[in-house]
């Protein structure tokens, strides 16, 4: 083995009892966790070593850098079989969810910010720890190898379905800010990402693409426990807010206008991923329609309609559209609302629900073909059942589904929004 650097970090060669070692570690995980192993292989070994990890002295047990996994030889593999099988684990974890990389955005960042307005300096050793122990909980839930006594976890300050930034705040509180407190605990260290060939950009869609396959991997030799399909199916579908989805849509399909520095866009800075952007001044959008479907089946629940303006509200408000239309329609149009300011569609809820009949989402698009509009994009709210037109219109539409079941729309995007009464 050559001697070489990752990260900065010296590495070393091992020793003939070492690699047997490591060839027995390899071949356990690759028995016992078929997914995970898929993943190392394809994602986490970029410079194509034959043995896959890198060795090094300078790590307490195990590293990564989000794409090169470094162990320490001299007490890695002093450690039971099932043990290593876990750390093994616990760095692919790292891996998958990006820790590194979230570590680095939240560092230049320089603090972790939420939605309730609190701000909390960005300590290193802080996110280290608090990812850990999400980690750790998951694979102690999946039965993945052996909890080595060393690891972080405990539950009443994070589990396996936290984010990482619950996480962090609880791990900060209880050290009392600064620096992760004590350095005890935790078997691993979290480095700068990198692929070892001078590249940081991740592309999330091979990511996921190895995470899939893994799983298909894993289940085609019937070793996928209900657990890890769960862990790993919460990675490939994550339970993302249906308002976080449509205020990417917007992202996606409405111009920008012009932006202020000055003015943070404050639904990117709280999120939990943060990202510092300019808030938006001026219009930034057009003509907005948003369509109700006022058939019997919706119309008889107010909580729907209440629930869907009071967040579309706050979404179009940061879009500041120079026109808002608000179309009423069973299976027929039957009123339009011009509002002025976002803020008014929740004063529509005032009014009289009309239609209470069947549906058929024709009648909205003919109308704003009669009247010559071409929106920046139409979000209609439905429960799906209903006839479409024939043709996609030229403009973006989003479907607000609140059916809770699996629609099938002939075109447009669909967000899944689960605010039907059960």
């Amino acid at each position: 083995m050559t001697a070489r650097t990752v990260n900065s970090i010296p590495t070393c060669e091992i020793t003939s009892s070492q690699l047997r070692l490591w060839t027995e570690t390899r071949a356990a995980f690759l028995w016992n966790c078929p997914a995970f192993s898929h993943v190392l292989y394809t994602m986490m070994n970029p410079l194509g070593s034959e043995y896959i990890a890198t060795f090094t002295k300078d790590v307490p047990y195990a590293a990564t850098d989000g794409v090169n996994v470094l162990i320490n030889p001299d007490t890695f593999f002093k450690l039971p079989l099932s043990e290593r099988i876990f750390i093994l684990a616990h760095e692919v974890m790292h891996g998958i969810w990006d820790h590194c990389g979230q570590g680095k955005r939240l560092a230049k960042l320089g603090e972790v910010r939420y939605s309730d307005g609190t701000k909390l300096p960005y300590d290193h050793k802080t996110m280290n720890k608090a990812t850990d122990y999400i980690i750790n909980d998951a694979l102690i839930e999946a039965d993945v190898g052996s909890f080595p006594t060393m690891g972080l976890h405990d539950r009443t300050i994070a589990t396996g379905n936290d984010s990482a930034m619950d996480a962090y705040r609880k791990v900060y509180e209880n050290d009392d800010g600064g620096s992760g407190g004590n350095d005890g605990g935790g078997f691993d260290e979290h480095l700068e990402p990198g692929d070892g060939k001078g590249n940081s950009e991740r592309n999330e869609i091979e990511w996921k693409q190895a995470v899939a396959a893994g799983l298909a991997a894993a289940k085609a030799q019937g070793k996928l426990p209900s657990n890890i399909e769960r862990m790993f199916g919460d990675i490939l579908d994550p339970k993302v807010p249906w308002t976080d989805k449509i205020d990417a849509f917007f992202a996606r399909k409405v111009g920008s206008g012009s932006y202020d520095w000055r003015r943070p866009d404050r639904r990117l800075i709280s999120r939990e991923d943060p990202i510092y952007a300019p808030g938006r001044s001026g219009h930034a959008a057009g003509t907005i329609v948003v369509a109700i479907d006022t058939s019997g089946s919706i119309a008889a629940d107010p909580g729907i309609i209440d629930r869907f303006f009071a967040e579309l509200s706050g979404i179009v408000e940061d879009l500041k559209p120079r026109r808002l239309l608000a179309v009423w329609c069973d299976a027929r149009v039957h009123r339009i609302d011009e509002v002025e300011d976002a803020s008014d569609l929740r004063a529509l809820r005032a009014k009289p629900v009309p239609g209470w009949g069947g549906t058929s989402f024709v009648p909205v698009f003919d109308w704003v073909a009669e009247h010559d509009l071409s929106p920046d994009a139409l979000v209609y709210l439905t429960d799906g059942d209903g006839s479409f037109p024939d043709t996609q219109p030229s403009y973006p539409v989003l479907w607000g589904d609140i059916s809770n079941e699996a629609k099938k729309y002939p075109w447009g995007d669909v967000v899944e929004c689960p605010i039907k009464a059960s």
